[in-house]
């Protein structure tokens, strides 16, 4: 795909992976919408890039279909969705709340949904889709089990929306990624013990910056997105391997 003058939106694009995201489109001729919770970085990316910035809850029907019309007032039309909006909770199953779990699920794999639903109905031919995924959508860890089963159902997502839309000439794929330096994961990168021991995990090791992440998403985009469908890359340092 040539990114050039393509219209992209990146959820969660204020700051992390998503922001990287957006500046790396950006720089790569896309028209990018930044679609996030967070109005004051939000609005500061989408300035730094010369894009668009929409406050949007991706787990409200409402926010969702205001972002499309909006989109579709601004740019004509979405040519690549990157739904990487996600929240995560750090808590043992035993003290986990029935409305804690609901919450992390209906914005990660609920929210996921949603967007697919609404922005694909009047997506091109050549359009494409990226969910960003995380190694533990198959590796379980404790304390973070909401998060994880999330990203698992956005894997199954992945591959079943690709089913359903190739017949529309849209792709559906997904991202794994592995140890990743954004603010979500201050609490551990930012502690020296913690993140050492993350990167014994890592065949590689080191943790990688989220404008690894964005290139590769940059990458994919670029010289997978016209064939490839169904499927999830990773980059993960080789931390599956382990």
């Amino acid at each position: 795909m040539d990114l050039n003058g393509k219209s992209a939106v990146v959820t969660g694009g204020a700051m992390g992976i998503g922001k990287a995201c957006a500046v790396e489109l950006a720089r790569a001729g896309c028209r990018v919408t930044v679609a996030d919770l967070n109005e004051e970085e939000g609005k500061r990316t989408a300035e730094e890039i010369g894009g668009l910035f929409v406050k949007t809850d991706i787990g409200s029907e409402a926010d969702v279909d205001h972002l499309y019309e909006t989109v579709k007032q601004h740019f004509g039309g979405t040519d690549i969705l990157v739904n990487n909006a996600a929240i995560q909770t750090d808590i043992s199953f035993e003290e986990t709340t029935p409305a804690s779990f609901k919450k992390v699920i209906d914005t990660n794999l609920y929210g996921t949904f949603l967007m697919i639903s609404v922005f694909s109905r009047e997506m091109k031919p050549g359009s494409t889709i990226l969910n960003m995924l995380s190694v533990h959508y198959e590796q379980p860890r404790l304390n973070k089990f909401a998060y994880d089963a999330s990203k698992a159902g956005i894997a199954m997502l992945t591959k079943e929306t690709a089913l359903a839309l190739s017949s529309k000439g849209i792709t559906v794929n997904g991202i794994s990624y592995g140890a990743v330096r954004t603010p979500m994961n201050a609490e551990w990168c930012d502690d020296p013990v913690k993140s050492a021991g993350v990167r014994k995990n890592i065949p590689l090791g080191w943790i990688a910056e989220a404008e690894e992440i964005a290139v590769y998403v940059k990458v994919i985009l670029e010289s997978f997105s016209e064939h490839a469908t169904g499927s999830i890359f990773t980059i993960d340092g080789g931390r599956r391997l382990k």
